[in-house]
């Protein structure tokens, strides 16, 4: 065991980043354009329910800067209020997927940098601290439920992997503040602009993020006034920016239309509207995306655990992680009031809970070590445990690669048949698959049937969005998947 703590001594924590940034890159590259991709790679058009819905005329494919600014204007208007996601949707849309999958590692990488400065409260390099800095990386790609949908797919990771680092970029200046009382003290006039306008971006984010990101900002100005007083000009400013970005997010007059054409649509997803606010509907948010999801990312609270039951604390690091703790779940009970509680909206519970984690965990390093020290049960169970996670991440990884290169490899298969057909009428390809086996062990580690089914592979009518739209992005007459197999028979 010593020789294994001598060598993760000497491994820098650029080679962990470095190899984290290859493996996140690899699966992006992996993933093409699929489901909701291609419907905004066209100028958003509000009639008969955007570009969204079934059965939808042609639409013009965005072409320029000018055209992704117009159609979310339109979007705003007519369909929802992220519009900050949006416009990079749209922006990768049009450009080739090279740029997104360069683009979403880098935010990959300086979120968890950025959670991992949340963790510590301060600006330091991970060679101070490279256990802490590894569990914020075990967290954020083990305990996101639905990892695909959230930080690889490409609509799924502008909403939820880029809002959550906004997020985060917004909350640090807080928390250094917090943790070190000198942070922002003698700070230029233009940053009052800078932290309005990062406000902003933060509070025009996501519908969950963006208020639990308001409850974090409102507990540090009312902490900084009780100590001092008065409150700094870019705190301030950084605030009212978050709760200007919060009121033309949920006030989009897109999301009231949406809604009520929802309800109207009604497709088997959304409750009836006389079911909403009943017992059903808590009983099925419950079951389909509290439960799930806090059971996924439980292995996050074991620092905390040990952190309130055995370390000494402090009021001020413990009101700190009680509060990223405390976020964390208050997303989860946010979203209970939601029509319809889908288990990717927990990311941003995962990414706060994380942050707290990983604080906790630092506080617990000192008793750990002395644990250790002194016990060969504490030890060898440490031990244990970690040699453990090392095979779940390693056979989880290798599942998962394993899985999208296979998908991959269908796509390139099924993009060299259409265009060997694409003067046909109608083009029928075979359905993707996903062996059984390993969709049901990794679960949401990876492509399962469920994202096949909901939004990664085409449709078996033609005039369904994901095959219209995809046949109007490439410019074929008609396409879609055969009827006669289901994506649990086809093989390859």
């Amino acid at each position: 065991m010593n020789w294994i703590a001598k060598t993760w001594e000497k491994i820098p924590w650029q080679v962990i980043l470095l190899i984290v940034g290859i493996i996140f890159f690899w699966r992006n590259n992996l993933m093409p354009m699929v489901g909701d991709d291609y419907s905004y790679a066209f100028i958003w058009d509000p009639e008969h329910g955007g570009n969204l819905m079934d059965d939808i005329g042609p639409r013009q494919k965005i072409a320029s800067i000018g055209d992704v600014f117009a159609s979310q204007w339109t979007h705003y208007f007519t369909w929802g209020g992220r519009t900050f996601s949006m416009l990079i949707i749209q922006f990768f849309a049009w450009q080739d997927m090279a740029c997104f999958d360069m683009a979403n590692t880098a935010a990959c990488l300086l979120l968890m940098t950025i959670v991992y400065w949340l963790a510590m409260g301060k600006i330091v390099s991970p060679a101070k601290a490279k256990g802490c800095f590894l569990w914020v990386i075990l967290c954020i790609h083990f305990g996101v439920f639905d990892y695909i949908t959230t930080m690889v797919w490409m609509t799924g990771a502008c909403v939820y992997l880029w809002t959550g680092l906004w997020e985060c970029a917004f909350l640090l200046p807080y928390a250094l503040a917090y943790r070190n009382g000198d942070f922002g003290r003698q700070w230029p006039k233009w940053s009052i602009l800078v932290m309005a306008l990062l406000g902003l971006v933060a509070g025009w984010s996501e519908e969950g993020g963006s208020l639990v990101t308001l409850t974090l900002v409102g507990l540090a100005l009312f902490f900084f006034y009780r100590q001092e007083g008065h409150l700094k000009h870019w705190m301030v400013a950084g605030a009212a920016g978050a709760v200007i970005g919060c009121l033309l997010l949920m006030l989009a007059p897109g999301s009231i239309m949406r809604e009520k054409f929802m309800l109207q649509y009604e497709p088997e997803y959304v409750l009836a509207a006389e079911k909403l606010f009943t017992s059903e509907m808590f009983y099925r948010n419950f079951t389909e995306g509290f439960l799930p999801i806090f059971v996924w990312e439980s292995f996050l609270l074991l620092p905390l655990i040990i952190y309130f039951m055995k370390v000494q604390k402090t009021r001020e690091v413990k009101h700190y992680i009680m509060a990223f703790a405390g976020a964390g779940m208050e997303i989860l009970c946010l979203m209970m009031f939601a029509p319809e509680f889908k288990v990717h909206t927990g990311f941003h519970s995962t990414m706060f809970l994380t942050v707290a984690s990983t604080a906790a965990l630092k506080e617990c390093v000192p008793f750990l070590r002395e644990k250790c020290r002194l016990s060969a049960v504490w030890r060898n169970s440490l031990w244990g445990l970690g040699m453990v996670t090392f095979v779940y991440v390693v056979l989880s990884l290798m599942g998962a690669l394993y899985v999208e290169t296979s998908n991959a490899r269908q796509w390139e298969r099924r993009m060299e048949y259409i265009e060997q057909h694409r003067n046909d009428d109608e083009i029928v390809v075979p359905a993707l698959y996903i062996q059984d086996d390993l969709d049901e062990w990794l679960g949401p580690r990876s492509m399962t049937i469920y994202h096949l089914i909901y939004g990664a592979d085409l449709e078996y009518k033609p005039k369904d969005n994901r095959s219209n739209m995809f046949a109007q992005f490439y410019g074929l007459k008609s396409i879609r998947i055969d009827k006669e197999n289901d994506w649990k028979k086809v093989g390859e």
